[in-house]
């Protein structure tokens, strides 16, 4: 065979394979860093690509969506020195991803890491209550203490939840009792003020009833009618002062003139048996 033929047949088919080991696809959501011979070289933007073969350039692709970083639950101790198991989610995002490759080895672990440390320093400085009440005390100082380091990096951290924040069981029962505590207290001052509240009603009412000599005797024949709709009730059915008082009066009286009757059949007698004052 022609040796032209060959070599019109073969430089085809190699510059083809040659051109195909160096065609690369960057996504939308991706930017390609370029290392050429070890040296940074330039960014690819998205769409289809074309880098030197053979190893002379190296790419590597950089996400710069927002991804969720999560980071396990690991012990902190507050202010107080109370222990914690905190876990955390930090949402990052590669701004720049030449920085991203070239200034550190693996972002998302050094970010980890720097936050981990950072929970340790901020958390260290507050107070249980405010971590448990005021959770975006901790939050903001916290963003900013990752965000200024991580921005040499070219990341920057869009925000940091800590969704779990779990206390020693010592120091749950003893909320747990102090909430309860806290309840029952407030059980009981609502309990007093309806207390109050009813005796004012009350006291008013009395006052109603007083002005109108027969709304008492009213009152109670409807409050009777009432319970009588209850056959099992037994009504206990209390008499009217006025009623009561002549025949208390009734029994004074009568008592008084026994002890008159007692005290004139103790007087003295001569042996004769006449009253001492018939003798004169």
């Amino acid at each position: 065979m022609d040796p032209v033929i060959i070599a019109a047949v073969v430089v085809p088919v190699v510059a083809l394979i040659v051109l195909a080991s160096g065609l690369r696809v960057i996504a939308e959501y991706q930017r390609g860093v370029v290392l050429r011979f070890g040296r940074r070289g330039p960014l690819l933007n998205p769409g289809l690509r074309f880098i030197l073969p053979f190893g002379i350039d190296r790419v590597i692709r950089v996400d710069l969506r927002s991804s969720l970083l999560e980071i396990p639950a690991f012990e902190v101790f507050t202010h107080e020195g109370v222990p914690l198991q905190v876990s955390a989610s930090v949402h990052l995002q590669v701004l720049n991803p030449t920085l991203a490759v070239t200034r550190v080895i693996d972002y998302r672990r050094s970010t980890s890491r720097l936050v981990q440390a950072a929970l340790r320093e901020v958390v260290g400085h507050t107070t249980l209550r405010t971590l448990l009440v005021e959770p975006e005390r901790v939050r903001d100082p916290l963003g900013t203490f990752v965000d200024a380091r991580t921005e040499p990096w070219g990341i920057r951290i869009t925000e940091i939840d800590m969704p779990d924040i779990e206390l020693p069981a010592a120091m749950q029962r003893a909320m747990e009792q102090q909430a309860e505590i806290l309840a029952r207290h407030q059980t009981e001052r609502m309990e007093a003020d309806a207390e109050i509240a009813t005796a004012r009603r009350l006291a008013a009412a009395a006052e109603v009833l007083a002005a109108q000599p027969y709304a008492l005797q009213l009152r109670l024949i409807q409050a009777l009618t009432d319970m009588n709709n209850e056959k099992t009730t037994v009504v206990v059915m209390p008499l009217p002062t006025e009623f009561v008082q002549p025949f208390v009066d009734l029994q004074g009286r009568s008592h008084t003139g026994r002890e008159a009757d007692a005290g004139g059949s103790s007087r003295p007698t001569d042996p004769s048996g006449r009253n001492p004052d018939q003798s004169r």
